[in-house]
């Protein structure tokens, strides 16, 4: 099976340890099930037999659902949009509610390869915040993104509350949870992908819906940070620590890292 990468990068996405999480999932039958997609990138490691890939954010789950039905639409979208602070800003302001479904799958790409070290961030009126980067990058690369498209065809792609999911997996189904991480220390702001944030709060609901699905049959995986409130909230599952990198840290210092790897098997 030939290597299949994400088209996107997302703060907090599992490109690096995508390889080790596959290799440790558990032997599962029935559907694979990502509730946090972000970049997708376990389920492009993966690639599954079948598969639910959901979302919060809208944009995101309309840009895949995009590439996976008109990949050539969006590529040559993206062609005619300029690499430029003065388009950056058109682009940042404009309503995804009034584009359409090309152009809105090709606003969420351009503003992944040319905002600030790549985030996706949104105030609570649900409008894009994060400044221009100055990348001088290709927005796609066509033999990934045409990878990218066939990989997802025939996948279940939604915008739904990782509540949603975790209560429609069943018996001998894998789960593979990425929330927004809790903050190891200093300042953290990396739970703004929609407007309602994602707060300590929805860890705990998260938590529940976990042992609930647990209770079924249902196999799980969490990442998250190695901190207190993560070993508590998370009480009652396997922990385990996995080496890892936070590129999206200032300080390079800073960006070696472990997560815990959270499970019931």
């Amino acid at each position: 099976m030939a290597e299949v990468r994400s088209f996107i990068k997302w703060a907090g996405g599992k490109t690096r340890s995508a390889a080790q999480l596959v290799a440790a999932a558990p032997p599962y039958t029935g559907r694979y099930w990502e509730p946090f997609m972000g970049s997708a990138a376990v389920f492009f490691e993966l690639r599954p037999a079948k598969a639910v890939l959901s979302d919060a954010n809208p944009e995101l789950v309309a840009c895949f659902q995009a590439v996976a039905a008109e990949p050539e639409a969006v590529m040559a979208h993206l062609d005619a949009m300029p690499n430029t602070p003065e388009r950056f800003e058109l682009v940042r302001r404009q309503d995804p509610a009034t584009l359409g479904t090309i152009e809105r799958a090709a606003r969420v790409i351009y503003l992944n390869k040319t905002a600030f070290r790549g985030l996706w961030r949104v105030n609570r009126h649900g409008r894009f915040n994060v400044p221009y980067g100055a990348y001088d990058r290709p927005y796609y690369r066509r033999e990934t993104l045409l990878e990218a498209s066939t990989a997802l065809a025939g996948v279940d792609l939604r915008q739904c509350d990782f509540a949603d999911a975790l209560r429609e997996a069943g018996a001998g189904d894998w789960v593979f949870l990425d929330p927004p991480y809790l903050p190891e220390g200093g300042f953290a702001d990396f739970k703004r992908y929609t407007p309602g944030q994602f707060r300590d709060t929805d860890h705990e609901r998260l938590a529940a819906e976990m042992h609930a699905a647990s209770a079924r049959g249902v196999l799980l995986t969490l990442t998250n940070s190695d901190t207190e409130a993560t070993r508590r909230i998370y009480a009652g599952f396997r922990t385990t620590r996995m080496a890892t990198r936070r590129d999206i840290n200032l300080r390079a210092a800073a960006r070696a890292s472990v997560d815990l790897v959270i499970t019931n098997y």
